[in-house]
């Protein structure tokens, strides 16, 4: 069986102190992932306070005790396969096991004209492929060789292993067909969020369902069973998920109905100044939501690479 899990997403756009009790509040309401972001400016705010992701991303793993860490999502934007792999090791013995990885094209407004990361979206794509494959092939190996069309390595070295075996949970983010087939073969977890164009609840809630048919048929055209992927939301606007318990509740009811099994929640007020999302937030009662399982096929979990080729 699968339960649902419900993480929270904080940009580390406050300051560090501020972060820490931030981090630690979540793991005592019951949250199950941590998630901040990977980003050279940020996103929202131009000229705002941003530390950098794999630096937090460390201290969050010092801070906390129990609840598990990843940031969403890597970039290809701004990061190297290898060095990805080899940070994600120390975070995963940092964190004692906990860390997870999301991995992601990025998008734009997280600075990618800063590091002249400005390729057609076809060719984000197909180096995309490659990044996901390499950082697989790293995790999984003592030392690894590859020769792509974007990335090259040689007697790439990951020791000591990661503390978790084979590696640790990869998700993928994917809207479009390519990128969803890209998370159909690799993802241990596959997220979505909508998108910009998405002006109301119900087209939110539609788009969700749509994508996640397109998904599970991928899936099953690959070899693997859909449940076997984690499916993951990002609760993104018009969505207002502090806006009641009853709303909160009417959410996760309404988003299980396509399949979500992991929801991901940003931090009270991100997107609006309502005070009362703070009462809500420490109101929401996150473990009691736990008894909605699935069941799962576990031989389709994190597959090996030979039965997805």
């Amino acid at each position: 069986m699968t339960v649902l899990r419900f993480g929270a997403y904080q940009y580390q756009h406050v300051p560090l102190p501020e972060l820490r009790e931030r981090w630690s509040k979540a793991e005592r309401l019951g949250f199950d992932m941590l998630w901040n972001c990977d980003t050279v400016v940020e996103p929202d705010r131009p000229g705002h306070s941003m530390f950098d992701g794999p630096a937090t991303l460390a201290l969050m793993a010092a801070t906390t005790s129990r609840i598990r860490v990843g940031t969403l999502v890597t970039s290809l934007y701004f990061r190297d396969p290898v060095t990805l792999a080899r940070a994600a090791m120390t975070v995963d013995h940092i964190s004692g096991g906990r860390v997870e990885i999301a991995l992601g094209v990025g998008d734009p407004s997280a600075g990618a004209a800063t590091v002249g990361a400005d390729q057609p979206v076809a060719e984000r794509v197909a180096r995309f492929a490659e990044f996901v494959e390499l950082v697989d092939l790293l995790l999984r190996q003592r030392v690894t060789n590859y020769t792509g069309r974007f990335y090259r390595c040689a007697a790439a070295e990951v020791i000591p292993p990661s503390v978790q075996r084979p590696r640790p949970p990869i998700t993928i983010a994917a809207h479009g067909p390519r990128m969803l087939r890209i998370a159909a073969r690799y993802a241990d977890s596959w997220s979505s969020w909508g998108g910009y164009e998405v002006q109301t609840e119900h087209d939110f809630y539609a788009v969700t369902a749509e994508r996640t048919r397109r998904f599970d048929d991928l899936c099953a055209d690959l070899g693997r069973s859909p449940v076997g992927v984690r499916h993951s939301v990002v609760c993104f606007p018009p969505l207002t998920p502090w806006e009641s318990v009853d709303y909160f509740s009417d959410m996760i009811g309404r988003l299980r109905e396509s399949g979500t099994d992991e929801f991901v929640l940003y931090w009270p007020q991100s997107w609006r100044q309502k005070p009362s999302e703070l009462q809500v937030f420490e109101e929401v009662p996150i473990p009691s939501f736990r008894r909605y399982e699935r069941r799962v096929d576990s031989t389709a979990t994190a597959p090996d690479r030979a039965a997805r080729r």
